[in-house]
């Protein structure tokens, strides 16, 4: 691999480790025929049904998600934990048991570091975060109608046909999702990012292994891509839903993350 694939790589590479990287344009207004309305769409309305629900998705305030990462590009695994408080809070810990990163969004406010030595995060770091919560906060938002949707068609995937939803989210990229005609679960989430000089690319995650929990289907797989490359894959093996969480743990420096 040449120095320059290397470094542009090793880039992509931490946009999943949620380390700073510039995203693109975020959009603000939409055609006025979009599911965040009480009249949803047919394939908004299949999916909420398959996930469990329209109602049970809107009753989730909190998911606490534990697991391990195995980062491709850099050839190492280690513990992963994920918690997220609706509307806005996520905390995300990758291999806290080697000295890794930990970022806490909270709002319009967020911070990033490891152990007990945070700092505020850079507004291209905010920006990362809050594209994450984007796509995990996927299918809730619909069923609450806090974020919108408008149908994209039927889009071709690695040779399948898939049910485009196109949503939009605050302070986010437009997020492209792609949902299993058969399923009506949600195969994959993309969304186009800048990195300045060295152009565009895609950030992609595709979802498997999905279990319900307290009647609500949650991704137990997820694998990350940037550029059509594999990055990394998120196995989680413990999920909980609607666990009270102390206010510390989005504001640092409380570490999460305990090994069992």
């Amino acid at each position: 691999m040449s120095r320059q694939r290397l470094q542009h790589s090793l880039l992509l590479v931490t946009f999943f480790a949620l380390v700073t990287i510039t995203l693109s344009g975020c959009h603000s207004a939409i055609p006025p025929s979009v599911v965040g309305n009480p009249s949803r769409s047919p394939v908004v309305t299949a999916m909420l049904d398959a996930y469990g629900g329209a109602k049970a998705l809107s009753e989730v305030r909190t998911v606490v998600a534990r697991g391990r990462i195995d980062d491709d590009l850099r050839q190492v695994s280690g513990g992963y934990a994920r918690i997220m408080q609706r509307p806005g809070s996520l905390r995300i810990e990758i291999r806290p048991e080697q000295g890794g990163e930990i970022r806490v969004l909270a709002g319009e406010q967020g911070w990033q570091g490891a152990g007990d030595r945070f700092y505020p995060a850079k507004p291209i770091s905010l920006s990362s975060m809050r594209y994450q919560y984007s796509y995990l906060d996927v299918p809730m938002c619909l069923a609450d109608q806090s974020c919108t949707g408008q149908e994209g068609g039927i889009k071709d995937w690695a040779g399948r046909p898939y049910d485009l939803l196109l949503i939009t989210t605050a302070g986010a990229p437009q997020l492209r999702v792609y949902v299993d005609r058969d399923s009506h679960l949600i195969h994959r989430v993309a969304a186009e990012f800048s990195m300045g000089t060295m152009g565009s690319s895609e950030l992609a995650t595709e979802y498997a292994d999905f279990r319900a929990v307290n009647g609500v289907l949650f991704p137990r797989l997820l694998t990350n891509f940037a550029g059509g490359g594999k990055i990394s894959l998120l196995t989680i093996e413990t999920l909980e839903l609607n666990v009270p969480l102390a206010a510390e743990v989005f504001t640092p420096p409380v570490p999460f993350f305990r090994q069992e």
